[in-house]
């Protein structure tokens, strides 16, 4: 996403501390940055006219479909926020579909707490879209996370002196994740609003897809909360002892995580979602791609090394041919499936950009998700978001 924000006094010596590793971010070098531009907003269309859908009540409402039955999620509006006002430079229109979507979100708050999004919408027939568990419908933690952050960015794109202030919204949102989402025992971020902290199950889970450091520094600088650096110190430590402890030869993270016995480690296969829980698997693909956005607005030097170890390990596992990358790993790399899908193969171009060492490699994931795009993978509503999202990373990075 791009970087509207400059580092603070605070963070001034960890930015120097790593001047050195992080001079610049490489792009595919055998295209120009106008045909990258292209590519992207071909890519943006294909997505818009395929996934955007209107909801007409008093206002324009939009949502982003995710399934094949008019459903959507809090995941996939953040995700559109997202993509409209980092696309909002290079397509028309991109805010009208940004604030339908944000009064979309309001029109569905979470239980747990109203200034977060209730989970999921399905469309009735009469085409209106309801909770799909009405009164008991609750949050899920990353798409609020993007709706935040989205809106901080389009505060510093588009000003909120107009009819919607985005600062106001942002900070609305930023504390109410501080509120409901933020373990005040661990530091950590839950899976919801649903979860209390003295859960013996979830209290202590969390999911590593949603540690968005970049997200978090960003409600940081906004609020000068220092609650906030807590979890980003308590995010970064934990992502080095996961990786170290499980995953040394891979740096790969699980679907999710819990505190077991005084420390944090993998789940046990069914936790929440299914038996690959405790896998590298459709949760944990966008670790790559979420770390290395946080490396481009944190610039700490174990975000680098964190990276480092994912990029290593998937090189030499499929030896730079992207068609190897699978669907899901173990921890230690044994591939899950033997299929692939751009939800997995996307988020590494992205991670593969602060390192001009990955040149070769990164050259090969972008060809692979523009000019083979399809020719493996079923087209879907994560694949597609998760392809033009990095893209657009990769490109807004340099």
């Amino acid at each position: 996403m791009e970087n509207h924000y400059d580092h603070d006094n605070s963070n001034k010596s960890v930015h120097k501390q790593n001047k050195q590793l992080f001079p610049y971010s490489i792009n595919p070098n055998y295209i120009t940055r106008k045909e990258m531009k292209v590519q992207i907003r071909n890519a943006y269309e294909q997505w818009r006219k395929k996934y955007v859908r209107e909801v007409k009540t008093i206002q324009t409402l939009y949502y982003i479909e995710y399934d094949f039955n008019g459903s959507t999620v809090s995941e996939a509006i953040g995700y559109g926020m997202l993509l409209m006002v980092s696309m909002a430079k290079l397509a028309e229109d991109t805010r009208n579909y940004f604030d339908g979507m944000l009064f979309y979100s309001k029109e569905h708050p979470s239980k747990g707490n109203p200034s977060l999004m209730a989970w999921k919408q399905v469309c009735t027939k009469n085409g209106s879209m309801e909770d799909e568990l009405f009164e008991d419908t609750y949050s899920a933690s990353d798409g609020d996370m993007d709706i935040a952050y989205s809106l901080l960015l389009a505060d510093k794109l588009w000003g909120s002196d107009g009819k919607i202030n985005y600062k106001l919204e942002a900070n609305r949102i930023i504390s109410a994740l501080m509120d409901s989402l933020v373990n005040k025992r661990e530091w950590t971020l839950k899976l919801g609003d649903w979860v209390h902290d003295e859960d013996i199950k979830y209290g202590t889970a969390s999911r590593p897809s949603d540690w968005m450091v970049g997200h978090l520094y960003l409600f940081y600088q906004e609020t000068r909360d220092e609650r906030w650096m807590k979890v980003i110190v308590k995010i970064v430590e934990l992502t080095s002892f996961i990786q170290d402890t499980y995953s040394p030869k891979t740096g790969l993270l699980p679907d999710f995580v819990w505190k077991k016995n005084g420390e944090y480690e993998p789940v046990h296969p069914d936790f929440l979602e299914g038996k690959h829980d405790h896998h590298y698997y459709y949760n944990a693909c966008r670790i790559p791609w979420r770390l290395a956005v946080g490396y481009h607005l944190y610039q700490d030097s174990r975000l680098k090394a964190q990276l480092d170890k994912i990029n290593d390990w998937i090189k030499d596992f499929t030896k730079l041919d992207p068609d190897k990358i699978m669907s899901g790993y173990q921890l230690d790399g044994k591939p899950l499936s033997s299929y692939q899908d751009l939800a997995f193969i996307s988020p590494f171009a992205v991670s593969a950009s602060f390192d001009v060492t990955n040149q070769d490699w990164i050259n090969k994931l972008w060809k692979r998700m523009t000019e083979n795009y399809g020719a493996n993978d079923d087209s879907n509503y994560y694949n597609d978001s998760l392809r033009l999202l990095s893209m657009i990373s990769i490109y807004n990075f340099s």
